[in-house]
Protein backbone atom coordinates (compact mmCIF):
# COMPACT_ATOMS: atom_id res chain seq x y z
CA UNK A 1 0.00 0.00 0.00
CA UNK A 2 2.99 2.10 0.79
CA UNK A 3 4.51 1.96 -2.75
CA UNK A 4 0.71 2.58 -4.35
CA UNK A 5 0.27 5.68 -2.63
CA UNK A 6 3.50 6.82 -3.51
CA UNK A 7 2.40 6.08 -7.17
CA UNK A 8 -0.89 8.09 -6.45
CA UNK A 9 0.79 10.44 -5.08
CA UNK A 10 3.14 11.27 -7.75
CA UNK A 11 0.63 10.68 -10.62
CA UNK A 12 -0.86 13.43 -8.45
CA UNK A 13 1.74 15.97 -8.37
CA UNK A 14 2.41 15.74 -12.09
CA UNK A 15 -1.18 16.31 -13.15
CA UNK A 16 -1.16 19.80 -11.13
CA UNK A 17 1.54 20.82 -12.61
CA UNK A 18 0.07 19.60 -16.39
CA UNK A 19 -3.34 21.58 -15.56
CA UNK A 20 -1.00 24.74 -13.64
CA UNK A 21 1.12 25.22 -16.85
CA UNK A 22 -1.99 25.07 -18.94
CA UNK A 23 -3.74 27.01 -16.76
CA UNK A 24 -1.02 29.85 -17.59
CA UNK A 25 -0.66 29.16 -21.19
CA UNK A 26 -4.52 29.80 -21.55
CA UNK A 27 -4.34 33.17 -19.22
CA UNK A 28 -1.35 34.73 -21.37
CA UNK A 29 -3.24 33.50 -24.62
CA UNK A 30 -6.04 34.98 -23.61
CA UNK A 31 -4.43 38.45 -22.95
CA UNK A 32 -2.49 38.50 -26.10
CA UNK A 33 -5.79 38.26 -28.02
CA UNK A 34 -7.38 41.37 -26.68
CA UNK A 35 -4.81 43.06 -28.45
CA UNK A 36 -6.34 41.65 -32.17
CA UNK A 37 -9.44 43.78 -31.04
CA UNK A 38 -8.87 46.53 -33.89
CA UNK A 39 -9.79 49.40 -31.18
CA UNK A 40 -6.41 49.13 -29.63
CA UNK A 41 -4.49 48.28 -32.63
CA UNK A 42 -5.65 51.64 -33.86
CA UNK A 43 -4.48 52.94 -30.23
CA UNK A 44 -1.04 51.24 -30.07
CA UNK A 45 -0.30 52.32 -33.68
CA UNK A 46 0.08 55.44 -33.17
CA UNK A 47 3.05 55.43 -30.89
CA UNK A 48 6.12 54.29 -32.14
CA UNK A 49 9.45 53.57 -29.50
CA UNK A 50 12.77 54.83 -30.11
CA UNK A 51 15.55 52.65 -30.54
CA UNK A 52 16.81 53.82 -26.93
CA UNK A 53 13.25 53.15 -25.17
CA UNK A 54 12.99 49.11 -26.96
CA UNK A 55 16.72 48.85 -25.55
CA UNK A 56 15.62 49.79 -21.79
CA UNK A 57 12.42 47.47 -21.81
CA UNK A 58 14.53 44.45 -23.33
CA UNK A 59 17.46 45.52 -21.05
CA UNK A 60 15.27 45.69 -18.01
CA UNK A 61 12.71 42.23 -18.37
CA UNK A 62 16.01 40.18 -19.73
CA UNK A 63 18.03 41.04 -16.17
CA UNK A 64 14.58 40.31 -13.78
CA UNK A 65 12.01 38.38 -15.99
CA UNK A 66 14.63 36.32 -18.17
CA UNK A 67 13.48 37.16 -21.06
CA UNK A 68 11.93 39.51 -23.39
CA UNK A 69 8.20 41.14 -23.79
CA UNK A 70 6.27 42.48 -26.96
CA UNK A 71 6.39 46.00 -26.58
CA UNK A 72 3.09 46.41 -27.58
CA UNK A 73 1.63 47.17 -23.91
CA UNK A 74 4.43 49.73 -23.40
CA UNK A 75 2.97 51.24 -26.91
CA UNK A 76 -0.09 50.96 -25.59
CA UNK A 77 -0.24 52.42 -21.72
CA UNK A 78 2.26 55.39 -23.46
CA UNK A 79 -0.69 56.35 -25.92
CA UNK A 80 -2.68 57.72 -23.10
CA UNK A 81 -0.64 59.86 -21.11
CA UNK A 82 2.02 60.14 -23.32
CA UNK A 83 4.67 59.31 -20.84
CA UNK A 84 7.12 56.40 -21.80
CA UNK A 85 7.99 54.25 -18.46
CA UNK A 86 9.92 50.67 -19.54
CA UNK A 87 8.95 49.42 -16.12
CA UNK A 88 5.30 49.15 -17.24
CA UNK A 89 3.89 46.20 -16.31
CA UNK A 90 2.15 43.89 -18.90
CA UNK A 91 -1.30 42.39 -18.48
CA UNK A 92 0.48 39.42 -20.60
CA UNK A 93 2.47 39.01 -16.74
CA UNK A 94 -0.24 40.41 -14.49
CA UNK A 95 -3.51 37.85 -14.55
CA UNK A 96 -1.36 34.93 -15.94
CA UNK A 97 1.34 35.09 -13.94
CA UNK A 98 1.39 37.57 -10.89
CA UNK A 99 -1.97 37.57 -9.83
CA UNK A 100 -1.80 33.98 -10.17
CA UNK A 101 0.87 32.61 -7.98
CA UNK A 102 -0.15 35.83 -5.36
CA UNK A 103 -3.81 33.95 -5.18
CA UNK A 104 -3.24 30.58 -5.45
CA UNK A 105 -5.19 29.38 -2.77
CA UNK A 106 -8.29 29.10 -5.09
CA UNK A 107 -10.73 28.21 -1.93
CA UNK A 108 -10.17 31.63 -0.65
CA UNK A 109 -9.76 33.31 -3.47
CA UNK A 110 -13.59 31.90 -4.46
CA UNK A 111 -14.94 32.50 -1.04
CA UNK A 112 -13.67 36.11 -0.47
CA UNK A 113 -14.86 37.21 -4.21
CA UNK A 114 -18.70 36.21 -2.80
CA UNK A 115 -20.40 39.57 -2.52
CA UNK A 116 -22.26 38.27 0.44
CA UNK A 117 -19.08 37.04 2.43
CA UNK A 118 -17.02 39.98 2.02
CA UNK A 119 -18.90 42.43 3.95
CA UNK A 120 -19.37 39.88 7.19
CA UNK A 121 -15.33 40.21 7.39
CA UNK A 122 -15.70 43.92 6.37
CA UNK A 123 -18.29 44.55 9.64
CA UNK A 124 -16.12 42.67 11.75
CA UNK A 125 -12.79 44.97 10.41
CA UNK A 126 -14.67 48.03 11.33
CA UNK A 127 -15.02 48.75 7.37
CA UNK A 128 -18.29 49.87 5.99
CA UNK A 129 -20.35 48.56 3.46
CA UNK A 130 -23.70 49.37 1.36
CA UNK A 131 -26.55 48.59 4.22
CA UNK A 132 -27.89 45.22 3.18
CA UNK A 133 -31.84 45.14 2.14
CA UNK A 134 -31.72 41.07 1.40
CA UNK A 135 -29.28 38.66 -0.04
CA UNK A 136 -30.03 35.15 -1.98
CA UNK A 137 -27.00 32.58 -1.58
CA UNK A 138 -27.45 28.78 -2.96
CA UNK A 139 -30.97 29.73 -3.45
CA UNK A 140 -31.73 30.96 0.07
CA UNK A 141 -33.11 34.13 0.79
CA UNK A 142 -31.36 35.89 4.28
CA UNK A 143 -32.23 39.23 6.08
CA UNK A 144 -29.59 42.12 6.88
CA UNK A 145 -28.72 39.55 10.50
CA UNK A 146 -27.94 36.56 8.03
CA UNK A 147 -31.34 35.15 9.56
CA UNK A 148 -33.44 33.10 6.98
CA UNK A 149 -35.97 34.30 5.57
CA UNK A 150 -39.05 33.20 2.78
CA UNK A 151 -39.06 33.93 -0.77
CA UNK A 152 -42.37 36.09 0.17
CA UNK A 153 -40.54 37.72 2.93
CA UNK A 154 -37.97 39.37 0.25
CA UNK A 155 -40.52 40.37 -1.99
CA UNK A 156 -42.30 42.14 1.23
CA UNK A 157 -38.89 43.81 1.76
CA UNK A 158 -38.14 44.68 -1.32
CA UNK A 159 -41.47 46.09 -2.48
CA UNK A 160 -41.34 48.43 0.43
CA UNK A 161 -37.75 50.00 0.22
CA UNK A 162 -38.17 52.38 -2.58
CA UNK A 163 -35.15 52.45 -4.83
CA UNK A 164 -32.61 49.90 -4.33
CA UNK A 165 -29.47 48.20 -5.78
CA UNK A 166 -29.14 44.68 -6.96
CA UNK A 167 -26.27 42.75 -8.20
CA UNK A 168 -25.29 39.49 -8.55
CA UNK A 169 -22.71 38.12 -5.67
CA UNK A 170 -20.56 34.90 -7.66
CA UNK A 171 -19.48 35.81 -11.29
CA UNK A 172 -20.39 39.14 -11.88
CA UNK A 173 -18.01 41.77 -13.54
CA UNK A 174 -17.95 44.72 -15.30
CA UNK A 175 -21.48 45.79 -13.82
CA UNK A 176 -22.95 42.64 -15.53
CA UNK A 177 -26.29 41.64 -14.24
CA UNK A 178 -26.55 44.91 -11.63
CA UNK A 179 -29.54 47.35 -11.51
CA UNK A 180 -31.58 49.92 -9.90
CA UNK A 181 -34.59 48.84 -9.22
CA UNK A 182 -38.00 50.91 -7.55
CA UNK A 183 -40.78 48.51 -7.15
CA UNK A 184 -43.94 48.09 -5.27
CA UNK A 185 -44.78 44.79 -7.61
CA UNK A 186 -44.83 41.68 -5.93
CA UNK A 187 -44.86 40.11 -9.71
CA UNK A 188 -41.63 42.49 -10.60
CA UNK A 189 -39.95 41.67 -7.40
CA UNK A 190 -40.13 37.58 -8.45
CA UNK A 191 -39.29 38.43 -12.09
CA UNK A 192 -35.56 39.78 -10.92
CA UNK A 193 -34.99 37.27 -8.76
CA UNK A 194 -35.41 35.29 -11.60
CA UNK A 195 -33.05 37.28 -13.92
CA UNK A 196 -30.26 37.65 -10.62
CA UNK A 197 -30.53 33.70 -10.40
CA UNK A 198 -29.80 31.62 -6.51
CA UNK A 199 -26.74 34.42 -5.65
CA UNK A 200 -27.26 38.04 -5.43
CA UNK A 201 -27.81 41.11 -2.77
CA UNK A 202 -30.06 44.13 -2.70
CA UNK A 203 -28.62 46.74 -1.07
CA UNK A 204 -29.23 50.52 -0.09
CA UNK A 205 -28.62 53.06 -3.46
CA UNK A 206 -25.81 54.83 -2.13
CA UNK A 207 -25.37 58.32 -2.03
CA UNK A 208 -21.45 59.86 -2.53
CA UNK A 209 -19.43 62.33 -0.75
CA UNK A 210 -20.47 65.72 -2.41
CA UNK A 211 -17.30 65.82 -4.27
CA UNK A 212 -17.81 62.57 -5.50
CA UNK A 213 -21.74 63.82 -6.64
CA UNK A 214 -20.43 66.99 -8.11
CA UNK A 215 -18.24 65.34 -10.82
CA UNK A 216 -21.20 63.02 -11.78
CA UNK A 217 -24.07 62.83 -9.56
CA UNK A 218 -25.66 59.83 -11.27
CA UNK A 219 -23.59 56.84 -10.47
CA UNK A 220 -21.47 55.65 -7.33
CA UNK A 221 -18.39 56.83 -8.70
CA UNK A 222 -15.98 54.28 -6.92
CA UNK A 223 -12.18 54.65 -6.42
CA UNK A 224 -10.17 51.34 -7.66
CA UNK A 225 -7.44 50.36 -5.50
CA UNK A 226 -4.60 47.70 -6.22
CA UNK A 227 -3.35 46.70 -2.74
CA UNK A 228 -0.92 43.58 -2.01
CA UNK A 229 1.10 41.90 0.45
CA UNK A 230 4.86 42.11 0.02
CA UNK A 231 7.36 41.11 2.61
CA UNK A 232 4.49 40.83 5.04
CA UNK A 233 3.31 44.59 4.55
CA UNK A 234 0.40 45.38 2.48
CA UNK A 235 1.47 47.81 -0.48
CA UNK A 236 -0.79 50.01 -2.35
CA UNK A 237 -0.67 51.11 -6.05
CA UNK A 238 -1.32 54.39 -7.90
CA UNK A 239 -5.34 54.86 -7.55
CA UNK A 240 -8.02 55.71 -10.25
CA UNK A 241 -11.34 56.90 -9.99
CA UNK A 242 -13.86 55.77 -12.03
CA UNK A 243 -16.64 58.21 -13.67
CA UNK A 244 -20.04 57.40 -14.78
CA UNK A 245 -21.34 60.06 -17.83
CA UNK A 246 -24.70 60.39 -19.95
CA UNK A 247 -27.06 59.74 -17.58
CA UNK A 248 -25.75 55.78 -16.47
CA UNK A 249 -25.72 54.30 -13.52
CA UNK A 250 -22.88 52.24 -14.07
CA UNK A 251 -19.07 54.09 -13.76
CA UNK A 252 -16.64 50.57 -14.79
CA UNK A 253 -14.86 51.53 -17.99
CA UNK A 254 -16.30 48.49 -19.89
CA UNK A 255 -19.62 49.87 -19.84
CA UNK A 256 -18.67 53.13 -20.81
CA UNK A 257 -17.54 54.89 -18.13
CA UNK A 258 -14.38 56.90 -17.92
CA UNK A 259 -11.44 56.75 -15.82
CA UNK A 260 -8.81 59.64 -13.59
CA UNK A 261 -5.68 59.59 -11.62
CA UNK A 262 -5.91 60.20 -8.47
CA UNK A 263 -2.71 61.39 -6.19
CA UNK A 264 -2.57 60.35 -2.59
CA UNK A 265 -3.88 63.71 -1.11
CA UNK A 266 -7.04 62.70 -3.43
CA UNK A 267 -6.65 65.70 -6.13
CA UNK A 268 -7.52 64.64 -9.58
CA UNK A 269 -5.15 64.72 -12.43
CA UNK A 270 -6.37 67.04 -15.72
CA UNK A 271 -7.56 64.32 -18.21
CA UNK A 272 -9.99 61.32 -17.76
CA UNK A 273 -9.76 58.56 -20.18
CA UNK A 274 -12.28 56.32 -21.92
CA UNK A 275 -11.18 52.20 -21.99
CA UNK A 276 -10.37 53.17 -26.10
CA UNK A 277 -8.85 56.43 -25.15
CA UNK A 278 -11.53 59.56 -25.77
CA UNK A 279 -10.32 61.94 -23.45
CA UNK A 280 -11.56 64.72 -20.80
CA UNK A 281 -10.53 67.36 -19.11
CA UNK A 282 -14.13 68.52 -18.24
CA UNK A 283 -17.12 66.00 -17.21
CA UNK A 284 -19.11 65.87 -20.45
CA UNK A 285 -22.76 66.35 -18.20
CA UNK A 286 -21.53 68.43 -15.55
CA UNK A 287 -18.57 70.24 -16.89
CA UNK A 288 -16.71 70.12 -13.96
CA UNK A 289 -13.33 70.70 -14.65
CA UNK A 290 -11.27 67.70 -13.41
CA UNK A 291 -7.66 69.07 -12.90
CA UNK A 292 -6.78 69.84 -9.30
CA UNK A 293 -10.17 68.97 -8.23
CA UNK A 294 -9.80 67.67 -4.99
CA UNK A 295 -11.72 64.97 -2.71
CA UNK A 296 -11.16 65.72 0.40
CA UNK A 297 -11.41 62.11 2.54
CA UNK A 298 -9.78 60.61 0.38
CA UNK A 299 -6.84 59.24 2.85
CA UNK A 300 -9.70 57.40 4.31
CA UNK A 301 -10.09 55.04 1.05
CA UNK A 302 -6.50 54.44 1.84
CA UNK A 303 -7.19 53.69 4.87
CA UNK A 304 -10.11 51.34 4.50
CA UNK A 305 -8.04 49.36 1.86
CA UNK A 306 -5.03 48.68 3.91
CA UNK A 307 -7.84 47.38 6.49
CA UNK A 308 -9.20 45.37 4.74
CA UNK A 309 -6.44 43.53 3.26
CA UNK A 310 -5.09 43.25 6.95
CA UNK A 311 -8.55 41.20 7.38
CA UNK A 312 -8.14 38.42 4.63
CA UNK A 313 -4.08 37.63 4.08
CA UNK A 314 -5.00 35.05 2.25
CA UNK A 315 -5.14 36.60 -0.84
CA UNK A 316 -1.59 38.66 -1.90
CA UNK A 317 -3.36 40.75 -4.53
CA UNK A 318 -6.91 42.08 -4.16
CA UNK A 319 -8.30 45.06 -6.65
CA UNK A 320 -10.99 47.26 -4.32
CA UNK A 321 -13.70 49.17 -5.41
CA UNK A 322 -14.11 51.86 -2.99
CA UNK A 323 -16.73 54.98 -2.22
CA UNK A 324 -17.07 57.90 0.25
CA UNK A 325 -20.35 57.87 1.50
CA UNK A 326 -22.33 61.35 2.17
CA UNK A 327 -21.10 61.30 5.41
CA UNK A 328 -17.59 61.64 4.57
CA UNK A 329 -16.27 57.65 5.33
CA UNK A 330 -14.98 54.46 3.25
CA UNK A 331 -17.61 52.75 1.81
CA UNK A 332 -16.16 49.51 0.67
CA UNK A 333 -18.36 48.04 -2.75
CA UNK A 334 -16.60 45.04 -3.51
CA UNK A 335 -13.14 42.97 -3.55
CA UNK A 336 -11.59 41.25 -6.94
CA UNK A 337 -9.57 38.57 -6.09
CA UNK A 338 -9.53 37.06 -9.68
CA UNK A 339 -8.73 38.93 -12.95
CA UNK A 340 -8.61 42.32 -11.63
CA UNK A 341 -6.27 43.83 -14.09
CA UNK A 342 -3.71 46.78 -13.97
CA UNK A 343 -4.07 48.35 -17.46
CA UNK A 344 -6.13 51.40 -16.08
CA UNK A 345 -4.20 52.34 -13.39
CA UNK A 346 -1.01 52.72 -16.09
CA UNK A 347 -3.19 54.09 -18.60
CA UNK A 348 -4.33 57.03 -15.82
CA UNK A 349 -1.28 57.66 -13.95
CA UNK A 350 1.34 57.04 -17.04
CA UNK A 351 3.83 55.61 -14.90
CA UNK A 352 4.69 51.86 -13.85
CA UNK A 353 1.70 50.43 -11.10
CA UNK A 354 4.21 48.59 -9.21
CA UNK A 355 7.14 51.52 -9.33
CA UNK A 356 10.12 50.74 -7.50
CA UNK A 357 9.10 47.12 -6.45
CA UNK A 358 8.88 45.90 -10.32
CA UNK A 359 11.99 44.61 -10.79
CA UNK A 360 11.63 42.28 -7.71
CA UNK A 361 8.10 41.37 -8.61
CA UNK A 362 9.78 40.22 -11.82
CA UNK A 363 12.49 38.55 -10.78
CA UNK A 364 9.92 36.73 -8.01
CA UNK A 365 7.42 35.84 -10.90
CA UNK A 366 10.41 33.93 -12.68
CA UNK A 367 10.99 32.40 -9.82
CA UNK A 368 7.42 30.91 -9.28
CA UNK A 369 7.29 30.20 -12.67
CA UNK A 370 10.31 27.68 -12.56
CA UNK A 371 9.01 25.98 -8.90
CA UNK A 372 6.72 23.10 -8.81
CA UNK A 373 3.03 24.15 -7.74
CA UNK A 374 3.32 22.54 -4.82
CA UNK A 375 6.86 24.13 -3.58
CA UNK A 376 5.52 27.49 -4.22
CA UNK A 377 3.88 28.37 -0.92
CA UNK A 378 7.04 28.26 0.90
CA UNK A 379 8.07 31.41 -1.38
CA UNK A 380 4.06 33.63 -1.28
CA UNK A 381 3.97 37.38 -1.18
CA UNK A 382 7.86 37.99 -2.35
CA UNK A 383 9.32 35.13 0.16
Amino acid sequence: MGRLGDIKRSLKRIMNDSMDSISIAASRYAETRKFKDSRRVAIFSKVHLTPEQQKQIDDFYVKNYGAKIPHTWHRHFTAFTGNFDYRYFPELLYIPEFEYFMNSGANYTSALSDKNVLPMIARTAGVKTPRVIFSRTCGVFRNPDYRFITEQEAVNLLTHSGEVFAKPSVNGNSGLGCEVVNTDSPDEARRLFSRLGSDFVVQERLKCHSDLAAIYPNSVNTFRVISYIWHDEVKICPVILRIGQGGKFLDNAHAGGMFIAVDDDGTLHKTAFTEFNTQFTKHPDTGLAFDGWKIHDFPKVLKAARIMHEAVPQVGVVNWDFTLGEDGEAVLIEGNMRYGGIWIFQMAHGKAVFGDNTAEILQWTLKMKSLKKSGRSAHRFGS
